[in-house]
């Protein structure tokens, strides 16, 4: 059955999910009595000279009781990216190379799907659902303009926020040379954002639930 995506509606591939979890990072500690606000601000600035990186991690899908999980391997650049997948998620292995306004997804059986973005073709080939162009944000503990509701921890870390139809939560950072990242996110769906369907029509709910934990930066290239 053709899956179709509308403002209220996509279908989700019917397979069990299998999340990893990270052991837990100690806090960051506070610079004397600065004000988290401060601390945010510094924050921003020195993550956001990370423009290119290379990272392995783990995702997971799930909503109700289905869902699936893929390691992950990202190589971003500001003109371009690959994206690897590996696993149930991935249906074995998907490749997604990507530019600012196009992407080509290609898989381990030869299948090769164009689009806009590798959200889009994503989507396309498996009917997953994954904010890869909001990541390249979340990732690095930033948000855009769009943003609502953020908040803030002591450390002067993002803690959550909203942005369109998601919701982040932040559950871990961890140092990486000179800078504070995210270890472990969660991204939900707000409430009454998408109705879900698996690959038969059957409707599912609208509680999506998106893990992603970054297990290891490599190569980082700053500025």
């Amino acid at each position: 059955m053709a899956c179709l995506l509308s403002l209220s509606r996509f279908c989700l591939p019917a397979v069990l999910v299998s999340l990893l979890s990270g052991c837990s990072t100690p806090p960051v500690a506070l610079h004397g009595n600065m004000d988290p606000r401060e601390l945010w601000d510094r924050q921003k600035a020195v993550n956001s000279t990370l423009t290119s990186w290379y990272l392995h991690g783990k995702i997971g899908v799930k909503t109700g009781k289905k869902g699936g999980s893929a390691t992950l391997k990202w190589n971003y650049l500001p003109d371009g990216q690959k994206i690897d997948l590996y696993g149930p998620f991935g249906g074995g292995r998907v490749r997604i190379t990507a530019g600012t306004d196009s992407a080509v997804l290609k898989d381990n059986q030869g299948r090769v799907i164009e689009g806009r973005s590798a959200q889009e073709v994503l989507y396309r080939r498996l009917g997953w659902q994954v904010p890869f162009n909001e990541l390249v944000l979340w990732s690095r503990g930033l948000h855009d303009e769009e943003a609502e509701d953020v908040r803030i921890d002591a450390a002067g870390r993002l803690k959550s926020l909203n942005q369109g139809i998601w919701h982040v939560e932040y559950q871990e950072y961890r140092t990486v040379n000179h800078l504070v990242l995210p270890r472990k996110l969660t991204i939900s769906l707000l409430p009454d954002s998408l109705e879900i369907y698996d690959d038969d029509g059957n409707y599912i709910g609208d509680e999506l639930n998106v893990k992603v934990i970054f297990q290891r930066w490599r190569d980082i290239v700053a500025g």
